[in-house]
């Protein structure tokens, strides 16, 4: 009722009376009173006049269950949310969600993260309400092989996603990372659980520099914020976009496979075609990168004249061998 009840305020355009709330959700008087203070305790300014009744008049930066899910028209992302103030990391969450069985398309929110990671045990910096800090629960009927391009689908579906909401376009670093211009606006995390060669259930962590200022997140990251030249944007509103987007690629798999997905991938890929360097057993490899396997990993025509694919780790760019600007 929560939602529906917010969504009824927002629609409205003067003050209902807890008489008709209570009337248009079948629930008692006092029931209306106390999802009004809830939401007030989360932020929603909300005036009360005697025999007028509730007036909806600012709703908070967050990324509340109600936020997220108004207006949002998926088929199941988004379904369920679960929102903290603060978290250790919404990975965990999710995880721990998505073992006592939460249905597919459930989302973790948060605020702030104190032990936000990526990739390689690397932590996140998570300033409370400067970013979107989320994790997607998904049960995909993949192989266990296949997860790595999922990574790519997310990757795709979050560049689409902030240009379509901002105007800005950015790149991907492969394999997970979202740059604008040369430095990192978001990361993205896959982890699952599996038995044998079938999925069991995957869980994809996102975190994005929405509204961070330079002095909140690292010297070698940028935001949406800073890219926009101090114009500050809906974190809510994008998460619904990517939940749109996400869904409409998703659900896409059936259909088509990874074909559609790759290939957008590479129209927006800051790696193919530039000078890559990666170290693998303690020694430093350079070359071009060309394109994508089939399972998703990068292929790289080194300067020995080798082509090798590259499944995991780090990879750097660099100017040298250079094949496209």
């Amino acid at each position: 009722m929560r939602e529906k009840l917010i969504s009824f305020l927002k629609h409205s355009t003067g003050f209902v009376s807890g008489e008709d709330l209570s009337r248009e959700f079948r629930v008692s008087r006092s029931a209306v009173w106390k999802c009004i203070e809830e939401f007030r305790e989360d932020g929603y300014k909300i005036e009360a006049v005697p025999h007028h009744g509730y007036k909806l008049v600012a709703v908070p930066d967050k990324l509340t269950a109600a936020e997220v899910q108004y207006g949002l028209g998926t088929r199941k992302f988004g379904c369920e949310v679960r929102h903290f103030e603060e978290i250790s990391s919404t990975m965990d969450e999710a995880f721990r969600w998505a073992m006592a069985g939460a249905p597919e398309g459930s989302v973790v929110t948060a605020e702030a993260q104190t032990k936000g990671r990526g990739r390689l045990g690397r932590g996140w910096v998570s300033p409370k309400g400067g970013g979107l800090y989320f994790s997607l629960i998904l049960r995909p009927d993949l192989r266990s092989s296949q997860v790595a391009k999922l990574t790519l689908l997310s990757a795709v579906a979050l560049s689409e996603a902030v240009q379509v909401c901002t105007g800005l376009c950015p790149l991907i670093k492969w394999p997970n990372d979202l740059l604008l211009g040369e430095k990192k606006l978001a990361g993205i995390l896959t982890e699952l659980r599996a038995e044998v060669d079938r999925v069991d259930f995957a869980v994809v962590g996102v975190g994005i520099n929405v509204n961070s200022s330079g002095k909140n997140i690292p010297s070698e990251a940028t935001s949406l914020k800073i890219e926009a030249k101090g114009q500050e944007h809906d974190r809510a509103a994008l998460l619904r976009e990517i939940l749109r987007a996400y869904e409409k690629r998703y659900l896409n798999l059936k259909k088509q496979g990874f074909t559609s997905a790759m290939e957008e991938w590479c129209r927006r890929s800051a790696t193919i075609g530039n000078g890559v360097r990666f170290e693998e057993r303690g020694h430093v490899y350079e070359g071009v990168a060309t394109g994508l396997a089939e399972d998703g990993g990068l292929l790289v025509l080194l300067d020995s004249g080798e082509t090798v694919k590259r499944m995991a780790g780090d990879v750097t760019l660099h100017s040298k061998g250079r094949m496209r600007g």
